[in-house]
């Protein structure tokens, strides 16, 4: 005999009833970031504190080879004026069309152009300069904070 239509609703209700109020099993955690392990942000510290030494070490480098290019270019400044002036002197000195008045000329000329780019460039260590005093607030509590006390050192 087919089941009635009340069994068959009441064992419906039933399955539904079972299926409706199972808990679900607890779900799994979410996956660490990998920022969370300590490793990884002694790792991620190392890697920046390695970094910002290295830059400051090349900082340094580039100011000392700044330094030194400044003194040169000033050096080379002087020298070009020096030799502007002296070949200014020969050639007036000198007879109108000759050879070697030619070539002092072209000699004076040479030495005023290298007078202004020396000039030029002192121009734009200077202007470097400026730049790093400003940036100077900045980079100093950096490069405390890099530096290894001597008692720390041991």
């Amino acid at each position: 005999m087919p089941p009635t239509t009340t069994t068959t609703c009441q064992a419906r209700r039933a399955f539904s009833d079972k299926s409706g109020n199972q808990e679900l099993p607890p779900s799994p955690p979410p996956p660490l970031s990998p920022w969370s392990s300590t490793w990884s942000k002694w790792t991620a510290g190392l890697a920046v504190t390695t970094t910002l030494i290295s830059l400051l070490q090349f900082k340094e480098d580039v100011d000392l080879a700044m330094k030194t290019a400044e003194e040169i270019i000033d050096a080379v400044g002087v020298v070009a004026e020096a030799v502007d002036m002296v070949a200014e002197k020969i050639a007036d000195d000198l007879p109108d069309g000759s050879k070697l008045k030619t070539t002092v000329e072209i000699i004076e000329e040479v030495a005023e152009s290298v007078a202004g780019k020396a000039q030029k460039a002192v121009d734009f260590i200077d202007e470097v300069q400026e730049v790093e005093k400003k940036l100077n607030p900045v980079i100093e509590p950096v490069k405390q904070l890099t530096q290894v006390a001597p008692n720390e050192a041991s």
